[in-house]
């Protein structure tokens, strides 16, 4: 937990950043400064930014990046962000990047607050409308994916990681796994070559409801964007089933496929190969940051007790790949049986 100490010297070294981003404009004052982090991956605080003299002041929120990759995707959210809010792809405007640790020790954003909920808050407390917004939320994924990305190829391809060819992830992974996922990688290998490979696309790759955010519970702003990346567009519709299935329910699931059909009027080939993929992403995520610690792979300080908290969803998500694959993997049973004691 951060000190007062820490604090308040990290709210005197933004006062003087953002003096410096926003010059003429005089003393800073930043009023109701707050941790609003909820996910695996960042620090995420909100605060009020006003200057002396000034009536009004902007909310602001300030996204830190903890990891090894802070730097590079701080830059890449910050780019992709400002690159669709220029385009009309509806994203909060974003300010100020800053990659140097010479601030606030991690590299940091600081962009426009949405006033409202997130569409997930909306989604699972007002039964009646969740047709509604389930639709609006599988039309802005078609959306994202229909986004001309080659218009802006140049600019794109300097932000976003290589686009490798996913056979050569499947090693990569391998090798980060070690040992206990052998026959869930041969699954991968062999339904690779069976794969009718899609060009890319820009996909967001953690698209959920609670990434959404309804400004006055209206119009939708899309966030989080630093796993971005061009690649096939099933990798981010199955993730989405994912998670909408393991943390809504399995029928949720079902009809994020169905109404992403029917919006982009396209029949998805092979997704249960992308949704096998998304599982095993899902089961390595947790089971390697208990075994390395989350910080290895780049998540917010924390994230191993969030992850480590929803054993159901765990199971859940175990249990869609072992449908999917007809296959047990003993090393992910034997942790699960671990949490559990």
């Amino acid at each position: 937990m951060e000190t007062s100490g820490n604090l308040e010297e990290r709210l005197h070294r933004l006062q003087a950043y953002v003096e410096k981003c926003w010059p003429n404009r005089g003393t800073a004052i930043l009023r109701d400064f707050q941790s609003i982090t909820g996910g695996w991956e960042n620090e995420v605080y909100s605060f009020q930014l006003a200057f002396q003299g000034e009536s009004s002041g902007k909310d602001l929120i300030l996204r830190v990046y903890p990891g090894q990759d802070g730097v590079g995707k701080s830059r890449r959210e910050f780019g992709i962000m400002d690159l669709l809010g220029r385009t009309g792809f509806p994203v909060p405007t974003v300010y100020h990047v800053e990659p140097s640790l010479a601030h606030l020790g991690k590299p940091f954003m600081l962009m426009e607050k949405i006033p409202g909920t997130s569409l997930g808050d909306l989604f699972y407390a007002d039964s009646g409308s969740q047709g509604e917004l389930l639709t609006l939320f599988c039309q802005l994924l078609v959306d994202l994916h229909h986004w001309n990305w080659r218009e802006h190829e140049d600019v794109l391809l300097l932000m976003l990681p290589e686009d490798r060819d996913f056979a050569l992830q499947i090693k990569a992974w391998q090798q980060v796994a070690g040992p206990g996922f052998e026959s869930a990688f041969r699954w991968l290998t062999v339904g690779y070559d069976r794969v009718v490979w899609q060009e890319p696309c820009l996909t967001h790759c953690d698209f959920h409801p609670e990434n959404i955010l309804m400004k006055d519970g209206e119009n939708p702003f899309v966030i989080d964007w630093g796993g971005a990346r061009l690649q096939d567009f099933r990798f981010d519709l199955a993730w989405t089933i994912l998670l909408m299935s393991t943390y809504a329910s399995k029928e949720v699931g079902e009809l994020v496929l169905k109404q992403y059909q029917e919006i982009s009027k396209t029949k998805i080939l092979d997704i249960e190969y992308f949704q096998v993929v998304a599982a095993l992403r899902r089961l390595l995520s947790i089971y390697l940051s208990a075994r390395d610690g989350a910080a290895e792979l780049g998540m917010a300080p924390g994230a191993e007790a969030l992850m480590m908290s929803d054993m159901g969803h765990i199971e859940r998500v175990y249990e869609m790949f072992c449908d999917h694959t007809d296959l047990r993997l003993p090393i992910i049973e034997g942790f699960l049986d671990r949490l559990g004691q």
